[in-house]
């Protein structure tokens, strides 16, 4: 998943169409929304989370109309203004908010998510360099300048009509797990309304992931392209594959074309080969030398993604093993952090000299294992998934107070830029305990980046969909 680097940051590497001319055209208003919009929503896993939900999706709608409002298709900045990371969209994130607003697919909600989701399918469509399906890790969401006299950007369409992708961070590659994730928010739109270019761009997605199928001895998709959009990735992530899986079963299912079916299967048999059966945990995945398993750091993501995305009661407990391994407790709020790594690391976070907290709860991650630990419904599980949302709702509404997104005083429309070189990154004020900050402390994962206390769209739509037993991967 896509990192809270710092500008000064290297960018993180987790991660055939001939053509698109159904996948998306040019951006344009969304017609009237689809009448699926109107079915039910989900009920909440607990009623006090009514209206730490309600702020939950506040949030959401004003980070999405930070920039730009009404029916023009947009992506969210994934950060506060004073994330340091400007107007960053990434990808992940946004595929994770349109997915939290049709978890209560109201006619609003599936609107905001269909301006996400054609959003995604205009930058998959005027991409500066490829037409094979790919989109990039991240694109700029408003008006912003790069550091060190960098280019500017006036928002998510550069000068000449191309999509404003992050070359200058390093956020051009493209990693399997995030158009996997891309193509599942796709996936899930057109379930929700029937309109065939969310499918047409899921399956120009898939086919681009299906390209990465790995030619080392463990099999599964690598890790993608890197920054370069030409590199490919050597390593192989569990994570990753899970994503790919669970993809290529929806795909199966909605396309009827049992060819993702053994892509699927690629993915999966990747994914068990990673089980460590005396550990009962996943491995990460394979390292640099992709012949070789990466035993030295396991992370909390695909533990509980496991069970959600593969869905296999043998792995289960994946789920006690973070539980009893990543558990910690940062002042009044008690959670999961990101890794084994993540635990004992005090060194500065990778791009700062912020010292790494140990005892940093990962809110993120705190999310996934609620979620997984409903999925699974053991006795005493959802006790205990309710016991983290509401120390997710703790943090809604303790931390990440004063900060600010959306247009600055900047005279250049309002643009982004960094206050040491003349500019300024202060925006409108955030509404009060709503969005969800990444991490209660700022912590290295053991990855090579970190976390800190940035409200973040990521974390706060992993909330909404623990919240409400959604499941983004069925």
């Amino acid at each position: 998943m896509p990192t809270n680097l710092t500008a000064s940051s290297a960018a993180f590497t987790r991660r055939r169409l001939r053509n698109l001319p159904a996948v998306a055209a040019s951006a344009r208003r969304l017609p009237t929304p689809s009448p699926a919009g109107t079915c039910a929503p989900r009920h909440l896993v607990d009623r006090a989370l009514a209206e730490p939900v309600a702020r939950a999706y506040h949030y959401l709608d004003v980070v999405q109309d930070a920039y730009v409002k009404g029916g023009e298709p947009r992506l969210l900045q994934s950060y506060n203004n004073e994330s340091e990371l400007l107007t960053t969209a990434f990808v992940y994130d946004n595929a994770l908010a349109a997915l939290a607003y049709l978890a209560n697919p109201t006619v609003a909600n599936v609107r905001r998510a269909r301006l996400i989701g054609d959003a995604l399918l205009w930058v998959q469509a005027h991409d500066e360099r490829y037409a094979d399906g790919r989109v990039r890790q991240a694109y700029a969401a408003g008006p912003m300048r790069f550091y060190g006299d960098g280019p500017a950007f006036p928002g998510l369409r550069r000068e000449g009509g191309r999509a404003a992708h992050l070359w200058p961070f390093g956020f051009g590659g493209s990693s399997t797990g995030d158009m996997a994730w891309a193509a599942l928010a796709l996936a899930q739109l057109y379930v929700d309304t029937r309109i065939a270019k969310y499918l047409d761009g899921t399956v120009a997605l898939g086919l681009w992931i299906a390209g990465q199928e790995s030619g080392h001895r463990h099999g599964g998709y690598h890790g993608g392209r890197q920054a370069d959009g030409e590199t490919p990735e050597r390593w192989a992530s569990t994570e990753h594959n899970v994503d790919a899986y669970a993809l290529f079963a929806l795909l199966a299912k909605l396309t009827r074309d049992r060819a993702w079916t053994a892509r699927a299967d690629v993915a999966a048999a990747f994914v068990r080969r990673m089980w460590n059966p005396a550990g009962r945990h996943f491995w990460t995945g394979t390292g640099e030398d992709p012949e070789v398993i990466n035993t030295g750091n396991v992370p909390e993501d695909v533990q509980s993604w496991g069970l959600l995305g593969l869905g296999e009661d043998r792995y289960d407990a994946a789920v006690d093993w973070v539980t009893t391994h990543l558990a910690n407790t940062d002042g009044p709020v008690s959670g999961v952090t990101y890794s084994s790594q993540a635990k004992v690391v005090t060194d500065p976070v990778s791009g700062s000299a912020l010292p790494s907290n140990p005892h940093a709860v990962w809110l993120e991650g705190t999310a996934h294992t609620a979620l997984a630990l409903l999925k699974r419904g053991r006795t005493g599980d959802a006790g205990r998934a309710r016991q983290l949302l509401q120390a997710l709702v703790t943090a809604q509404e303790t931390l990440g107070a004063g900060q600010t997104v959306g247009r600055t005083g900047d005279p250049h429309g309002g643009r982004l830029a960094n206050p040491g070189e003349g500019g300024t990154w202060t925006g409108a004020p955030l509404p009060a305990a709503s969005g969800i900050v990444a991490a209660t402390s700022a912590f290295e994962t053991g990855f090579g980046f970190g976390y800190f206390g940035r409200q973040h769209v990521g974390t706060t739509a992993w909330f909404l969909m623990a919240a409400q037993n959604f499941n983004p991967y069925q």
